[in-house]
């Protein structure tokens, strides 16, 4: 955000005033004392007066009109001015060539890389333009200076702004902004705009319109653990200018490093106000027990916690850290993602453990549960089966299934392999691998799962710790029958469902992963059953 340009400066007064607001940036104080110095940083400079607006600026370098030929179709470089003369080659349509200015008929003589030969005038184009090559963007708020030195201030411009180069000298870049031109060090501007820049906040606090405290003056507030743009640091008045609702502003609280969120319980049932001052307060809401919400302030005073209710900032003398006995947590709901038992484990009808709620049925190790919403503690709901009910994950759950194979071509349910798959504790159908292509190979039943950008159906069987391990030493030994110069096709490769889940699975080797995508067919479908 800049400053708006004055209309005239007719007087020392303005001038320093405009100084000053392009030094500091929109939210500055405006000086009206005729002063010849402004504090800029932390040091006194002279501040420059008279012409730096930007109708004054000279022109830039970077700036240029271009002369530029073009092809206008793909069209042949011929070593003659004859379309029976040798090719040098096809030039695209949009090919840059350079004319030497000789003619012969309808052909014209031109450079094309390091070969000079003719072509068709009328597939050709000549035409003249503006090319701009000096945009830059600022790394950080930068004072800009009268000279490519430090001794004169301009004003200021703002992190991540656009400006013009105009030229540069040595470590000293001259630019033009929107209002105004100056010499800047060149390390402060870059061709790429730099990403943004935020701050988190520190303590729920006040925001102020101006960055000098004695001119500052209220205008919102921000609530710890908030995160907000940023552009610049004042060191003088120890504040960050962060985007707040789309107006930039002042405070003291912001910092860089991550502050986590923190979280309140309602110990009891209770009242909400619009303000911790019980002197001036009014009732807004209630409050119920059990209640979990986000924290942003304490006042001592008044005995009463900031919290963040149904979207609102309210106040209340109800909440604390720890959460009342026998409060059951609220259940969010997430996008549903599979999981594996790591151990035989109880699934309870509620997300908590003390005391134990009733359990609905036990987890045996090695299933796979989907979970669709979770819970404070590490509570995770889960379907299983016909079963909904809550486990905790940190415990109770892990990513891959210790002997869970997924099946995609002739061990699938029916097929002519699927005997060898007998004695599973579960089974679960119509899964899909992620990031994966299907191909057909010589074989209407030689199929081989690959890297690739879809998805391939297939069955998760999962298998008991006791019969695990044979299980996969079985699978080994059948899987490795297929080769190719001798070599075997598949390899037992961990791989990730697109539920987030992992299991064994016999996939392609680096070697035969080429060889069937060069000379198999691809199964779009990705599924087994609807092959050719």
């Amino acid at each position: 955000m800049e400053p708006s340009k004055p209309k005239s400066y007719n007087s020392v007064t303005a001038w320093v005033t405009l100084c000053a607001l392009l030094t500091f940036g929109l939210s500055a104080p405006v000086i009206t004392q005729p002063l010849a110095h402004a504090a800029v940083e932390g040091k006194n400079l002279l501040v420059a007066t008279g012409t730096y607006d930007d109708e004054n600026a000279p022109p830039s370098k970077y700036i240029t009109k271009v002369t530029e030929t073009r092809t206008t179709a793909n069209l042949n470089l011929r070593a003659k001015a004859s379309t029976s003369s040798t090719s040098y080659g096809v030039m695209t349509k949009g090919t840059v060539v350079k004319l030497t200015g000789k003619k012969s008929g309808s052909w014209s003589q031109l450079t094309w890389g390091s070969k000079t030969g003719w072509a068709a005038s009328q597939f050709l184009e000549t035409r003249t333009y503006t090319k701009d090559l000096s945009v830059r963007y600022m790394t950080s708020f930068t004072q800009i200076f009268a000279e490519p030195n430090f001794n004169r201030a301009v004003g200021g411009v703002n992190f991540r702004t656009q400006v013009s180069l105009l030229n540069v000298s040595g470590s000293w870049s001259q630019i033009k902004t929107a209002y105004y031109y100056g010499w800047v060090p060149s390390s402060k501007v870059t061709k790429a705009r730099p990403a943004k820049a935020y701050r988190y906040v520190a303590k729920s606090s006040s925001v102020y319109s101006h960055q000098d405290k004695s001119n500052s003056k209220v205008v919102g507030r921000i609530h710890h653990s908030e995160k907000y743009e940023y552009r610049r640091w004042d060191s003088a008045n120890r504040r960050d200018e962060i985007l707040v609702g789309g107006r930039w502003v002042w405070s003291p609280v912001t910092q860089k490093p991550y502050v986590a969120r923190e979280y309140r319980y309602a110990q009891e049932t209770g009242s909400t106000y619009n303000r911790a001052d019980k002197s001036s307060d009014t009732k807004v809401g209630t409050i119920t027990r059990g209640t979990k919400v986000r924290w942003g302030a304490w006042s001592s005073a008044n005995r009463r916690d900031e919290i963040l209710l149904n979207g609102r900032w309210v106040w209340t003398g109800v909440t604390d850290r720890t959460k009342p006995a026998g409060t059951i947590p609220e259940t969010i709901s997430v996008s549903p993602y599979g999981r594996f038992a790591a151990k035989n484990a109880p699934l309870r009808k509620t997300p908590r453990s003390d005391p134990y709620d009733s359990i609905l049925v036990t987890l045996k190790k090695g299933d796979k549960v989907t979970i669709t919403g979770k819970a404070d503690g590490g509570w995770v709901r889960v379907k299983y089966g016909n079963y909904t009910g809550y486990v905790n994950e940190s415990y109770d759950l892990r990513r891959d299934g210790p002997y869970s194979v997924a099946v995609y071509g002739t061990l699938r349910t029916g097929q002519s392999a699927y005997n060898l798959m007998a004695g599973f504790q579960q089974k679960i159908m119509n899964q899909r691998f992620a990031s994966s292509s299907l191909y057909q190979l010589w074989n209407p039943n030689w199929t081989f799962l690959t890297n690739g950008g879809g998805t391939v159906v297939n069955e998760q069987f999962q298998y008991s710790d006791t019969r695990g391990s044979n299980m996969l030493q079985k699978l080994d030994v059948y899987e490795s029958q297929l080769k190719y110069n001798g070599k075997p096709m598949y390899t037992r490769q961990k791989v990730r469902m697109t539920d987030g889940s992992e299991s064994w699975t016999y996939k392609t080797t680096s070697e035969s992963e080429k060889v069937v995508k060069n000379s198999g067919r691809y199964i779009s479908s990705g599924d087994f059953l609807q092959r050719s």
